[in-house]
């Protein structure tokens, strides 16, 4: 019987959680004794950040993903690139994001164009269905595909939302092309006739789903949730481009 309570605990992600709240915390209050002001609502945004990548990879999520459904293993991906790596880059402070602004290899990765590139890459090679397949059947491949897709989320995120890499009128661009070219796949995901993915044709699904059903929902899901993330972006974006325009005025 497929349990949808089950959670997963992998050590490895829990650690590296930790280390890196604990990291954080130490580093907040190293900066506040110094005099640095200490914004709480970054702070809270960053364990954001780590709070969804614990709920995608150490909760019922993982266990569905990993043993009968591609609907939570999608849900799961855009978590882990698309939703906790903004809280994550937003939320540092900003003597944290300079320090690490500064290393030459996070300049040139996090160039706009380099940025997209790997982001769009990651999403596209890693649902390619021998590779999804393949990293399925192999738990350290699964964990260098999220690995892959946290770290080049947070490239792409870091590209749009540290000040002084792109003004608002190319972070709007930027977002935009970004969602453009990267709907497609899903789109192709939710509408292909038959399924993708050997490991999900025949493993159990929640309410006796059959494997197309549950591609269908993977893919619509998605949609949705990578709109969402952009939309709110987008929407930011703009704000910041009409509040500069009226100062201006």
């Amino acid at each position: 019987m497929l349990d949808p309570w089950q959670p997963t605990l992998h050590p490895e992600w829990a650690i590296a959680i930790a280390v890196f709240a604990i990291d954080y915390a130490v580093v907040a209050r190293h900066l506040r004794q110094r005099g640095v002001a200490v914004d709480r609502v970054r702070c809270l945004a960053f364990a954001a950040g780590l709070l969804i990548l614990a709920v995608a990879l150490l909760s019922p999520i993982e266990h569905l993903a990993l043993t009968s459904m591609l609907s939570f293993h999608l849900l799961q991906n855009v978590m882990i690139a698309d939703w906790a790596p903004p809280l994550l880059v937003w939320g540092l402070l900003p003597a944290m994001a300079l320090s690490i602004d500064r290393r030459p290899a996070v300049r040139r990765l996090t160039q706009p164009w380099i940025a997209i590139a790997l982001w769009l890459a990651a999403w596209y090679v890693i649902h390619l269905p021998a590779v999804y397949d393949y990293a399925l059947a192999h738990r350290w491949a699964l964990g260098i595909e999220h690995l892959v897709f946290i770290v080049t989320g947070i490239l792409f995120w870091w590209a749009e939302i540290v000040p002084g890499r792109m003004t608002a009128e190319r972070r709007i661009v930027y977002l935009f092309v970004a969602l453009v070219v990267m709907m497609p796949l899903d789109v192709f995901i939710g509408l292909y006739p038959e399924p993708l993915y050997a490991f999900y044709e025949h493993t159990p699904k929640l309410g006796g789903i059959s494997a197309l059903t549950d591609q269908r929902i993977a893919g619509a899901t998605a949609v949705l949730a990578e709109t969402l993330v952009f939309a709110i972006a987008l929407l930011l974006a703009a704000l910041e481009l009409r509040s500069r325009g009226r100062r201006r005025s």
